[in-house]
């Protein structure tokens, strides 16, 4: 027991002999890698709400396709087109061939037109075979400003709606609007504020041709047909007008 204690003693005796380093200071390591967590952790929440934005803006932009037989496609610029052809008003706006009744241009179509009874019957008729647009003009008149071109109040044009069929193509930069609406129980969209870029498919191709800028617009669904609008009325005279859209009675 006595020399177990002299043991003890030797080395309490040698612990004050012996030179330790010093001991480190660890807090400023600590702080840093509480930092870099936080850092981390910042970073993870910025991916996160970059990935949300992402997601939404994808469903945006799959909702402003959603039409059958037409595109819109949200692009960062829309590029000035080239002077159209000089010409009557058919020419000028690539609509086709005249037709003098409206009974003769549903024959050539292969189906009966939408008609807005508030409008009656239309001005001018035209049906262009490749896609198959049928057009209805209305020139101005008091109830009906005119739009960009004088002679036209409203273009009313209509094709047979299909998912791999396009008819019409738009492009709309940033400073246009494009609203989703239900017209008639269709699925359709208010295009409005900067002029947008309009052009119509060429059959089969994939291509558009005779791009063009366009105002205001209502393009919908309805009865088998995607049918587009384009006036000088402001959205809620247009959604009325759009209201009145039917067949006619045989």
């Amino acid at each position: 027991m006595a020399e177990l204690d002299r043991l003890e003693r030797r080395l309490a005796e040698l612990a004050g002999e012996v030179e330790w380093p010093p001991a480190p200071d660890l807090r400023p390591a600590v702080r840093a890698g509480i930092a870099r967590a936080r850092r981390r952790h910042v970073r993870l929440l910025l991916v996160a709400a970059v990935l949300a934005a992402a997601l939404v803006a994808g469903a945006a932009a799959a909702a402003s396709i959603g039409l059958r037989g037409a595109t819109i496609q949200r692009v960062p610029r829309v590029a000035s087109p080239s002077p159209g052809p000089p010409g009557a008003l058919g020419t000028r706006l690539d609509l086709g061939d005249r037709y003098g009744a409206l009974a003769d241009a549903e024959a050539a179509a292969g189906f009966r037109a939408l008609v807005p009874s508030s409008l009656g019957q239309p001005d001018e008729v035209y049906y262009r075979r490749s896609p198959g647009v049928l057009t209805l003009v209305y020139h101005p008149r008091p109830d009906l400003p005119a739009t960009a071109d004088p002679e036209v109040g409203a273009l009313v044009m209509e094709a047979a709606d299909s998912v791999d069929g396009q008819s019409f193509g738009k492009l709309a930069g940033p400073g246009t609007s494009v609203r989703p609406v239900t017209v008639n129980g269709g699925r359709g969209f208010w295009i409005s504020g900067a002029e947008h870029g309009f052009f119509i498919y060429r059959g089969g191709g994939g291509q558009g041709d005779q791009f063009r800028l366009a105002g205001d617009v209502l393009i919908w669904n309805q009865a088998g047909l995607v049918v587009r609008i384009e006036s000088g009325l402001d959205e809620p005279r247009a959604l009325a007008l759009a209201g009145t859209v039917r067949r006619p009675p045989v």
